[in-house]
């Protein structure tokens, strides 16, 4: 009985922190209860399906495992917030060509300071994330999780650094190309504000420049939208296999 019990709440355990820093479950306005009864629902789904373990019956050993089922699903939450944060970055890049970077505003669904377009990007994320139906991939995920990695496995000697840095500079690349168009239209206005102000000098640019960023990167957005749409789920298709991907440094 002892063992059925430690096998569900190691299970629990994972799961739950999981969910805990996942996007699209860890949003503040989404009720706990529905947080916990997602998490119970999935532990006994994985209760079913995994054997049972074989525990020695020391207490250290149990509170080791559940240390690192605690750091092992932050863990894979943190690997598939990464992908989100490509679209902030986007919006962050955007804000401060245009102008927004002193602007920014508090979120109170993650308690931190964003910028306007990191917001919007954000949203626009998490909206291809439940349209794409990502979210029963995700959780396809961490149920596979328990078959790559058991919860009585401790071993991380095969995980490095190497992978990690890759991820970084990948959803930095994602998120700089994401906001690439709306950087590069705001340039070409700055460049030709810039040569307005040279060929009729009594047009006070300064006054203008500002306002004009902002309006013209507000246009050109509404109109490549769709197209930022599609390039957000294209980047957020990828989180799966990732996340497959990072099993592996425990197998």
């Amino acid at each position: 009985m002892i063992i059925q019990i430690q096998k569900l709440i190691l299970i629990f355990t994972r799961i739950t922190s999981f969910i805990v820093l996942t996007p699209g479950f860890s949003y503040k306005g989404f009720p706990n209860i529905a947080k916990v009864f997602i998490s119970f629902s999935l532990t006994m789904i994985v209760y079913l399906m995994t054997p049972d373990i074989e525990v020695t019956g020391a207490y250290l050993l149990f509170i080791i495992l559940i240390i690192k089922e605690v750091l092992f699903g932050l863990t894979l939450g943190f690997v598939s917030k990464l992908f989100f944060s490509a679209s902030e970055i986007a919006g962050q890049f955007i804000d401060f060509k245009v102008g927004f970077s002193m602007g920014n505003i508090y979120d109170p669904s993650t308690g931190t300071h964003v910028s306007n377009y990191g917001k919007v990007y954000y949203w626009l994320s998490i909206t291809a994330f439940f349209l794409l139906n990502l979210h029963h991939r995700l959780i396809e995920s961490i149920i596979r999780s328990f078959n790559y990695v058991p919860i009585n496995h401790v071993n991380i000697q095969n995980l490095g650094v190497e992978g990690i840095v890759k991820l970084f500079a990948l959803v930095f690349e994602l998120g700089f190309n994401l906001a690439a168009p709306l950087i590069i239209v705001v340039l070409l206005t700055d460049i030709i504000m810039g040569t307005i102000s040279r060929t009729i000098p009594q047009i006070n640019v300064l006054m203008l420049g500002m306002p004009m960023k902002i309006l013209v990167s507000i246009l050109i957005f509404l109109v490549i939208s769709s197209g930022v749409l599609n390039s957000i789920g294209k980047i957020l298709e990828m989180m799966p296999g990732y996340m497959e991907n990072f099993f592996q440094y425990f197998a």
